[in-house]
């Protein structure tokens, strides 16, 4: 492994695999392609308020907020995390190089922005057995009482870490930001206790768990209500979604991996056509599950149409398909949970 800032590893030779270690014991990923910028001084906070149309007034030092970036028509062109890490301290991660180059040209005065991801790797941990394998790595009483979308610093592997309790598969776990020049010993040291997984895993799991990703759910223009984030983004002129994200299962004869969709997506107007932007194998739904967009009036049950001709017998689902209460990421760690595994000698 590199870690540096290049595409999400395909996969380490099992999928499937890695997709029910994931659901089932622990999964390790490797996000070091997520970028990162530091904005600190007084008016930090109303900057990236300004670029995300989102207020932080309430956001706590030690907490995470999720938010969507939009362009001037209103159309979602990516999701980022704001991690505040003091009274005037702010980190914003995406995975987009051109929305940090963006934040950090808004930055002036007494707001000083810097890029601080190139020094860093990130990992994310995820699954019912995430605290087995890090609790190999050292003390984490801390991060094993952190609430969902909160974060704390520890020491693991001897490395100075900031641990955010946030994940990207619908299952407890937690992302590790950690300096890149001890990236490859920690990897090591993860890797003898959760299965490395790669993007075709992650791809599914966050399908399952009905989370869009920017590259495939955004390349359609949809407003961040459409989307189903209308939580994360304040809207002066909001105006009634005409789209909605449907989650659905379906047949085809092929299907590659990772999927995306060719060609130029346009927006469904009539009921009962779906424009798919995800889809995959699913191991949950055993067989092809994906998600797209219909039209805002398409009620539930209905059977849905693929104008491009790739998907039929296409079947709306409950979105998302995996933990529909979307429970699992935010329940604290059980009693009892967290005692090492048979594999950990």
């Amino acid at each position: 492994m590199a870690f540096e800032r290049s595409s999400l590893k395909n996969d380490f030779g099992d999928p499937a695999g890695e997709v029910r270690a994931c659901r089932q014991e622990s999964a390790l990923f490797d996000f070091s392609f997520l970028e990162c910028v530091r904005l600190q001084g007084p008016g930090a906070r109303s900057i990236i308020e300004a670029y995300v149309h989102r207020p932080l007034d309430t956001l706590a030092h030690g907490a995470i907020a999720y938010a969507v970036r939009t362009d001037l028509s209103g159309a979602a062109l990516a999701d980022l995390t704001v991690w505040r890490t003091g009274a005037d301290s702010f980190e914003v991660m995406s995975g987009r190089h051109e929305d940090l180059t963006a934040l950090m040209a808004c930055a002036s005065g007494q707001v000083e922005a810097s890029d601080v991801g190139k020094s860093r790797a990130v990992f994310s941990v995820q699954g019912p057995g995430t605290l087995d394998s890090l609790r190999t790595l050292g003390k984490i009483d801390t991060i094993a009482s952190l609430r969902y979308f909160h974060f704390a610093h520890v020491e693991l592997a001897g490395a100075r870490c900031m641990v955010g309790r946030l994940g990207y598969t619908g299952e407890a776990g937690f992302e590790i930001i950690l300096p890149r020049n001890e990236a490859r010993q920690i990897w090591l040291q993860l890797t003898r206790y959760s299965q490395p997984a790669g993007f075709i895993a992650v791809d599914a799991l966050r399908i399952e768990a009905g989370f869009v990703l920017f590259a495939n759910e955004f390349r359609l223009p949809v407003s961040p209500d459409e989307a189903g984030l209308q939580q994360f983004h304040r809207d002066q002129n909001r105006q009634k979604a005409k789209l909605k994200l449907v989650s659905f299962r379906a047949e085809t004869d092929r299907l590659s991996v990772p999927w995306t969709r060719l060609g130029v997506l346009e927006r469904p107007v009539d009921p009962g056509i779906v424009t798919i932007t995800s889809a995959c194998n699913s191991v949950m739904a055993g067989g092809v599950l994906g998600l797209g967009f219909v039209a805002a009036s398409t009620a539930q049950p209905v059977s849905l149409h693929d104008p491009c001709g790739q998907f039929r017998k296409i079947r709306q689902t409950a979105l998302p398909f995996y933990d529909t209460l979307k429970r699992r990421p935010r329940m604290p760690w059980r009693a009892g949970e967290g005692n090492l595994h048979s594999k950990v000698p």
